[in-house]
């Protein structure tokens, strides 16, 4: 009689999801607070804030939706220029530090009336100039492009601005749509953009990060740029795994 073989030790099962070490930058949780048409209705400063600027149609509001792995946080529009007021929302990552999160209006774009261009300019330039809580500007810029002179005298008006009431606003060039810049262009293009800048207050030369809402790419060295400029933490373990009036109209400039 023949003997049965023992059975060969099967391999242990794959540990669940909830096991697994998770992304202490992952977003749990986000929300739009408020809508400021005016720097009247802006809510009270609370915390540090992180604004994005750019020109109108750069990619501001998808950049937003995939830093926050939210699709329809921020909503987009297929006409540049639609965002007429000041945006804030707020994210929650995993490890617990919230952002205040600050869509400013989109600039450079010419078939709003002088007098509206005008407003807008006066919104932005009152909140760069007078929010206590501002923490940093992330100017975004398209990569096929380069800074244009909009986005130069943003730059300029940033550095002027800084007072001795509040801590310096740090300011960080983003380089968006990137996945359409061949990938042999894409150190040149971030070095011209680089190069391009005004340099900052002490003379260093701004590093540009890459981004594209598209693959994801450059979403953690964003990540980690805001946490340094914030002061709300640096880089965690590596891991394996009311608005009254304004607050409906939340469409931007994409």
């Amino acid at each position: 009689m023949t003997a049965r073989r023992a059975p060969r030790p099967q391999a242990a099962p794959p540990p669940a999801r909830a096991e697994r070490q998770l992304d202490p930058f992952q977003i749990v949780d986000s929300a739009f607070v408020a809508g400021a048409g005016s720097l009247a209705s802006l809510p009270p400063p609370a915390s540090a804030e992180v604004a994005f600027a750019g020109r109108s149609n750069v990619g501001k509001s998808s950049l937003i939706n995939t830093l926050v792995e939210r699709k329809g946080l921020v909503r987009t529009s297929s006409n540049p220029g639609s965002t007429r007021q000041i945006n804030l929302y707020e994210a929650r990552a995993r490890d617990g530090v919230v952002f205040q999160l600050v869509d400013l209006p989109g600039y450079g774009f010419n078939r709003r009336s002088k007098s509206e261009r005008a407003a807008w300019a006066s919104l932005i330039e009152g909140y760069l100039r007078g929010r206590i809580t501002l923490a940093a500007v992330l100017l975004l810029v398209d990569a096929r492009r380069g800074l244009e002179e909009d986005d130069l005298e943003l730059i300029r008006f940033v550095e002027a601005a800084r007072d001795v009431a509040r801590r310096p606003v740090e300011l960080l060039l983003v380089a968006t749509k990137m996945d359409k810049v061949p990938r042999s262009s894409v150190r040149r293009a971030l070095d011209d953009l680089s190069a391009a800048a005004p340099r900052t207050a002490g003379g260093a030369r701004r590093r540009a990060v890459g981004f594209s809402s598209i693959t994801g790419e450059g979403r953690r060295d964003l990540w980690l740029a805001i946490r340094r400029a914030t002061m709300l933490g640096g880089a965690p373990p590596s891991s394996s795994g009311a608005a009254g009036e304004n607050e409906e109209p939340r469409t931007t400039d994409g």
